[in-house]
Order: structure tokens, then C-alpha cells, then sequence
């Protein structure tokens, strides 16, 4: 029994020490994008955001921890062997966790897809997150982070990490009081909301959150990444308001 106790605070100190180490390793900065509620387009906003950004020249990563059912993958076409469900599942080391690299335009970001913890059917392990952050920082100016929604601790403990947090709403009601509800929650647990992002933003209504950092219009092209963003393509306007708003995120 002593022994069991002894392990189990090792562990917890390791925890602490990887979370400290994260907040004062340098580098990158850790932005996150959690939601109230889910399909208001929190994987399409990071992933264009994170584009936005390389063309800005920064170096990119945006990282799927949307556990259970993530889908940034079906958006590169492509699923690494090695994923960063593996790692976190104690299935590989954070140096085997490998990305999948996207052009845009002259520029490139790097993604991290993650493997279904239902295929896997293993308990991902969140106290290794920061060990995983921590390393992503070495390399990269922003780290993106693709959040499940709701309030569980697989959403909440990402965004506790995070230097920038963003939550992202769809226009219309329902998902702006989801989205107000998740912000008050977070800040009453010491987390600090950096702003609201809108989705699908068709100017219908009065937006009544304070600190918008962006709107996006809604437009079905959105859902063509990265093709829309070659030159060959018109210009869509959404992606004016996705530069801008990541200016905004350069800037948090």
C-alpha cells in the first residue's frame, strides 16, 4: 500500500512539474478553440486560421484533440500511423507523433491528426498533454488546438494550457447562450476568455457578446481546405475576415 502511495504521488509531482515546465518553456504560444456546443465549425476555423497564419510567415501546427471523434484528418486526406491519440494513449513517444504537412500557397503548416480512441479502445492519459505541448512549442510560433465541445475535462484541461482561448459560436441563438455559458464557466475557473469567434455569420442579428475578435460569413466554400485558398480559386470574402482575424490571434 505504501508503495502504491508513493507511486501515485511521484506521479502527481511529474504532473505538476510537466504543467510548470509549459508555462515557462519558451516558444510558440498555445491557442485554443473549445464551443458550447458541437457544429458550429471549430475544426474548419482552426485549421483556416492556422493557414492564415503561415502566410503571415509563422511556423503552424494545429492539433486535433478532439478525442473521440476527430476529423481534421478528413480534411488532409491523410491519417498518420503514428498519431497524437498514440501518444497520449502511452502507445508511442512525443518524438514519434508525426504531422501531416499542408501547402498553402508559397507557404506550409503542419498538421496533427488524431486516431479515433474508440479504435484504439485505450483511456488517453491528459497529464501527458503538457509534455506533448511542450515539445510542439520548440518548433512552432502557434500551436492551434482543435477542441471537443462542451465542458468536459477533455476541453477544459487544453484550454487551462492555453496562452490565447477563443470560442468559437455559430450565428444563431442557441449557440451563442452555449457559448456565453461555456465562457462564464471557464472564467470562474480562473481561465480567461481572449474573445469570441462567430461562424457562419450571415449579419441577420445583433452579435451580444462582448470581445468578438472576428466574424466569419458563412459560405459553403469554407469547407474546400486548402484548395480555396490557391490562386486559382476566386477569392472568396470569408477569407479577408479569417486573415483578419488572425491578425487578431497574432496579436493575443
Amino acid at each position: 500500500m505504501k508503495s502504491m502511495k508513493v507511486e501515485e504521488c511521484l506521479k502527481k509531482i511529474k504532473e505538476i512539474l510537466d504543467v510548470y515546465r509549459l508555462f515557462r518553456s519558451p516558444g510558440g504560444k498555445i491557442v485554443s478553440f473549445p464551443s458550447g456546443k458541437g457544429g458550429v465549425g471549430k475544426t474548419l476555423i482552426s485549421l483556416h486560421t492556422g493557414a492564415a497564419l503561415a502566410l503571415q510567415n509563422f511556423s503552424v501546427a494545429v492539433v486535433d484533440l478532439n478525442l473521440a471523434l476527430p476529423n481534421l484528418h478528413s480534411y488532409v486526406r491523410e491519417l498518420p500511423e503514428l498519431t497524437v491519440t498514440h501518444y497520449l494513449t502511452g502507445m508511442c513517444e512525443v518524438e514519434d507523433v508525426k504531422s501531416v504537412v499542408v501547402r498553402v500557397r508559397d507557404a506550409t503548416m503542419h498538421v496533427y491528426p488524431s486516431r479515433s480512441i474508440v479504435d484504439l479502445a485505450k483511456k488517453p492519459d491528459l497529464s501527458k498533454l503538457p509534455s506533448l505541448l511542450s515539445h510542439l512549442k520548440r518548433s512552432y510560433d502557434y500551436i492551434l488546438l482543435d477542441l471537443p465541445p462542451g465542458m468536459t475535462k477533455y476541453s477544459t484541461y487544453p484550454v487551462s494550457l492555453s496562452d490565447c482561448v477563443f470560442v468559437v459560436t455559430a450565428d444563431e441563438k442557441a449557440s451563442y447562450l452555449d457559448a456565453t455559458k461555456l465562457a462564464k464557466t471557464l472564467e470562474l475557473s480562473g481561465i480567461k476568455i481572449t474573445g469570441y469567434i462567430v461562424n457562419k455569420y450571415e449579419g441577420r442579428r445583433s452579435v451580444n457578446l462582448d470581445r468578438v475578435a472576428g466574424t466569419i460569413p458563412f459560405d459553403e466554400s469554407i469547407r474546400k481546405f486548402p484548395d480555396v485558398w490557391s490562386k486559382r480559386y476566386f477569392r472568396p470574402k470569408f477569407l479577408k475576415k479569417v486573415m483578419e482575424f488572425a491578425y487578431e490571434v497574432s496579436r493575443c
